[in-house]
């Protein structure tokens, strides 16, 4: 899907749902337009009343998850209940299913420290070590990437496909904000209203709890409810990875190894040399067992690179040519590249399919449902994390913790910026 396309889906959608809407519609601010409703909201009132103590401890976790020790200090000063210690093991257990593989992978050094400060403590590290990364090593990528559906070439965009844009974002919308509406009325907090609506071009999701009861809170009630939306996108991302890791087997055991194709073009390297169709396992010598890996490959190549290529367990030399749509990019000359299935009969090739689309949407909601969390947990003001490191602060009785506050979330301002923009300059 072509990158005007994708964005006249988007605002064909969202000009459509405006139209059929438009009377309740409520432009705020520059930007914003906002659709209200109350409908929903006494399934969260009979709902949060009846299983109020699940959301204290859910969101009682997502304290500790979110600042680790720190959390759990926390919240042991404001509750002073045996329980912090049995909530305190669980979080950190949910930690390290969600990030250990992580931590290992890029610093396990960190793993101890890191369990000091949680979630929002791991991802400041992170662009610490990514910024770092940006100004003294050759190549270094940017830690931090906006999610579009659209595909800006040099611009520092992660880019997903706008149907699996547009489910996650219902996903994490609906697990984000619900969970605040729900703490926030098990925790005795009005919640006027619901809604939906658009940021230009970007579609937004929000419960809306009664902010001035918010500040008249006690602090554990206010600091609950500011964690409770990223917690539920870490569940879900928890809840969706065995999900992933089931729907990719039963695909990879759907399908033929490697990659196949059924064409090569004339006047290009493929063809007179490799076979008319067949399927592609190595490339110099890697595995390509994914369409992806092929185009991952041909991406670190360049236009006259000589490369080995393996077809139906031979292998051949060629020199790569331009690429007629892009001339810097390299280019074999094969035509219709994907997966072969191994289901006999027609149903086949839509089962394998089908398979494959699935894989790719959770793992999507995986990869999203993480960084959102992560991105709404960095302690900078108005964002949750910040909002919950404000009520820390203030707790631990700090004498200036209102120039604490103010400095932390600065300073991961300016980290963050550095870590979207940096590219730029390095």
């Amino acid at each position: 899907m072509s990158n005007y396309f994708s964005l006249a889906v988007l605002v064909a959608l969202m000009v459509i749902v405006y139209i059929l809407d438009r009377k309740n519609f409520k432009k705020e601010g520059t930007f914003f337009y906002l659709r209200r409703t109350e409908r929903g909201l006494a399934f969260i009132d009979k709902f949060s009343s009846r299983h109020k103590k699940f959301f204290e401890r859910f969101s009682d976790l997502g304290i500790i998850f979110s600042f680790g020790a720190l959390g759990a200090w926390y919240l042991f000063k404001c509750k002073k209940s045996k329980g912090i210690i049995v909530k305190t093991v669980l979080s950190f257990v949910l930690f390290y299913l969600v990030f250990g593989s992580l931590l290992k992978l890029s610093a396990p050094e960190a793993i101890l420290p890191l369990s000091f400060f949680g979630a929002s403590g791991f991802i400041v590290a992170f662009l610490v070590k990514a910024a770092y990364d940006m100004i003294f090593v050759a190549a270094a990528l940017p830690a931090v990437q906006l999610v579009l559906p659209i595909n800006i070439p040099s611009a520092n965009v992660f880019f997903v496909p706008i149907d699996f844009w547009l489910i996650c974002i219902f996903v994490i919308l609906i697990a984000h904000e619900f969970s605040h509406a729900f703490v926030a009325k098990a925790q005795g907090i009005n919640v006027k209203s619901l809604g939906y609506g658009f940021l230009t071009i970007l579609p937004l999701g929000f419960a809306e709890p009664d902010q001035e009861q918010i500040k008249k809170s006690k602090s554990l009630v206010k600091t609950r409810i500011y964690g409770a939306g990223s917690f539920a996108n870490f569940i879900v991302a928890l809840l969706f990875m065995p999900l992933f890791l089931g729907v990719f087997f039963a695909y990879s055991n759907s399908v033929i190894d490697g990659i196949s194709y059924e064409g090569t073009i004339e006047g290009m390297p493929a063809y007179g040399l490799l076979p008319e169709n067949g399927i592609i396992t190595k490339i110099n010598g890697n595995d390509t067992n994914e369409s992806y890996m092929l185009e991952f490959f041909m991406n670190s190549f360049k236009p006259g690179d000589t490369i080995s290529i393996t077809v139906d367990n031979k292998t051949y030399d060629l020199v790569l040519a331009k690429n007629p749509d892009n001339e810097s990019k390299a280019f074999i000359g094969i035509t219709n590249v994907g997966k072969k299935s191994n289901i006999p009969g027609f149903i086949g090739p839509i089962i394998t399919s089908t398979l494959f689309y699935i894989a790719i949407l959770f793992n999507f909601i995986v990869m999203l449902n993480l960084g959102i969390g992560l991105a709404n947990l960095l302690p900078i003001k108005p964002l949750d994390g910040g909002l919950m490191f404000e009520e820390i602060a203030k707790t631990a009785g700090i004498r200036s913790w209102k120039n604490v506050v103010k400095f932390v979330s600065m300073f991961t301002l300016v980290l963050l910026l550095f870590n979207i923009f940096g590219g730029w300059l390095f």
